[in-house]
């Protein structure tokens, strides 16, 4: 099925750019050099615009141009950084960028990218989920055990893989402690994600650790 989300690439690099059509598809995304043409002329269509971080003079996240465009519902935004740091990744979703990648991240991951996004998710990439991980892990040890009543309606399996996602083991980690396929595993993180009517493995860890 063809995807109902249009693609920009915002960027003045012409290096990125070739980059970003050769692994995503030259023939269709649009691209154009200046973030005034979206902040001006914002898509009517829903739209994921890739913008590329080093663009210079870029508005700060919460200038109000930016809002608009963020808090619309058929536009999202992929931070794109050639120097990616957990604080600035940090500061980009906390704005509500629907992603935080390394600019030049070969063509497998930037298509995951776009597919999380397309399919209304958040993706972030693997270092900064496992800090923020052990983060939440560290405030657990400090707290009563959680009410068990999170995993109402997920069968002993799912449970057993969501508590080990939540603690930040890897899908192989995951797939050899329970002796499954990594595939496997994928399905049982889909299907506890629709039960819970969550979309990523953050917010996992906050559920099953009681973390509201």
């Amino acid at each position: 099925m063809k995807s109902t989300w249009s693609h920009l690439f915002v960027t003045q690099d012409e290096g990125l750019l070739k980059h970003w059509q050769q692994a995503l598809g030259k023939g269709s995304h649009t691209h154009t050099p200046l973030l005034d043409t979206v902040f001006t002329r914002p898509p009517v269509n829903p739209s994921i615009a890739w913008v590329d971080l080093s663009l210079p003079q870029r508005p700060d996240w919460t200038a109000p141009v930016w809002r608009k465009l963020l808090d619309g519902e058929h536009f999202r935004v992929v931070a794109a950084s050639s120097n990616p740091r957990d604080e600035e990744a940090m500061a980009a979703l906390d704005a509500g960028c629907a992603a935080y990648c390394h600019a030049y991240s070969d063509a497998k991951t930037l298509k995951q990218v776009r597919e999380v996004v397309e399919a209304g998710h958040v993706w972030i990439g693997k270092a900064l989920m496992q800090r923020l991980l052990r983060g939440i892990n560290h405030v657990v040890a400090t707290r009563a055990p959680p009410d068990p009543a999170w995993s109402e309606g997920l069968t002993q399996r799912e449970t057993e893989v969501a508590i080990l996602a939540a603690n930040g083991a890897s899908n192989l980690a995951i797939a050899q402690q329970c002796r499954i396929s990594e595939r496997t595993v994928k399905a049982h993180l889909s299907a506890i994600f629709g039960k819970l009517n969550i979309t990523d493995r953050l917010q996992l860890a906050l559920r099953v650790h009681g973390i509201h």
